[in-house]
């Protein structure tokens, strides 16, 4: 059979479970982004004429075209982000729909014109009213670790308050992005309102240098600087969601069966690819053996497995890189006295992503372990007890 030829102009969607590429996605020129701003910025001038009424109606039609495509959606988001299924549902997908919901609910309320009293004697005529205006074309740039929830919370109050949106999903979720375009269309949006580009960092520069109104990114700190800089440059307002080195405190009154199931969900959820994941445990000292014991057991019992996988409690990671950095990360603890008391390998058994569920004691603050942090990678359990005065 003669080999298929593979644009370099596409995204391969990739299965992370098992490496396999099962689809590819058309990347956005960067120099299209000008064009797609301005047919954005048409659609959103027609869409902020219509009553509030009636876009909060197309909510609810979104919210039922969600609900009713969930199980094929689902299935996107665990063939590319490698979660477990009820992660998907539970996460991603029913996540969409409280927010379709919620601000179909109450979007009118929220966007009510509000009376703003005053005490000036000099202006004890006058009255005042705020009033709550659309922006106009809002950015999107977004992440893979929740490749439905995160850009539809986003989306969609942007535009119940009459906006419309550009969206760079990640260049690791493509098929995801696709389908979100999809969804807005068959619920019925004006076209051109809620438009997806799909590329790399590139499209996302794009982005911001075609002047959009508002710029909304989700991702890693060093990624949100870059976009922070670009944006200050061109005066472009900015809403960053960025990481951080989340820590658990458990403190010797704490019922430590269920703190240490906590602490467990916390750290493996959606792998542990989580900007709020728990990634630092400190447990006062009186308690500290107890509580680690408690921690190894429920993670001994953890399923390691692709999301597809019923059975499965903690999927893949993103890509083989991910895997290499949690290796870097532990073999570097364990250089400096760290002591893995489970995990701490490749599962390369069970594919090129997949990394045990880990917890490591003794983690001082010389290690890279605790001291670095890159929203999305870190997949760890830390535990560090309190020195005593």
């Amino acid at each position: 059979m003669a080999a298929t030829a593979i644009s370099v102009d596409t995204l391969p969607s990739i299965n992370p479970a098992t490496n396999e590429t099962f689809g590819y996605f058309e990347k956005t020129p960067p120099a299209a982004l000008p064009q797609i701003i301005a047919r954005a910025r048409a659609a959103q001038i027609l869409w902020g004429n219509v009553p509030i009424g009636e876009r909060c109606a197309r909510l609810l039609n979104l919210r039922d075209v969600i609900m009713s495509s969930r199980g094929a959606l689902a299935d996107a988001v665990v063939a590319e982000s490698g979660k477990p299924r009820v992660e998907a549902l539970f996460a991603d997908i029913f996540v969409a729909v409280d927010s379709a919901a919620y601000f179909a609910k109450n979007a009118e309320r929220l966007l009510s014109q509000e009376r703003v009293p005053h005490h000036s004697i000099a202006a004890k005529a006058k009255s005042g009213r705020l009033t709550y205006e659309s922006l106009g074309v809002i950015g999107i740039i977004n992440s893979w670790n929740y490749p439905l929830a995160i850009p539809l919370s986003q989306i969609i109050p942007a535009i119940a308050a009459g906006n419309s949106v550009i969206c760079k999903t990640s260049d690791l979720t493509p098929h995801c992005g696709a389908l979100i375009e999809k969804l807005f269309a068959d619920a019925g949006f004006p076209k051109d309102l809620v438009t997806v580009v799909q590329g790399g960092g590139e499209v996302g520069q794009a982005l911001i240098e075609a002047d959009p109104d508002k710029v909304l990114f989700t991702g890693s700190v060093a990624t949100g600087r870059r976009v922070a800089e670009a944006c200050a440059k061109r005066l472009i307002p900015t809403v960053l969601e960025l990481g951080g080195k989340d820590a658990m405190l458990v403190l010797a009154d704490a019922d430590l069966d269920i703190a240490a199931s906590a602490a467990v969900w916390g750290s493996y959820t959606n792998c542990g690819q989580v900007c709020l994941s728990v990634e630092r445990l400190f447990v006062e000292q009186s308690i500290e053996e107890k509580f680690l014991a408690l921690c190894v057991e429920k993670t001994k019992r953890l399923r390691l497995g692709p999301g597809c996988d019923p059975a499965t409690d903690v999927g893949p990671l993103i890509r083989p890189q991910h895997v290499q950095r949690m290796s870097d990360l532990v073999k570097d603890a364990v250089a400096h006295g760290a002591r893995v008391l489970c995990g701490g390998q490749a599962r390369s058994d069970l594919g090129a992503n997949f990394f045990a569920p880990t917890v490591i004691a003794g983690v001082d603050a010389s290690m890279k372990l605790f001291q670095e942090f890159d929203v999305f990678k870190i997949f760890h359990t830390l535990t560090n007890p309190f020195q005593p005065d």
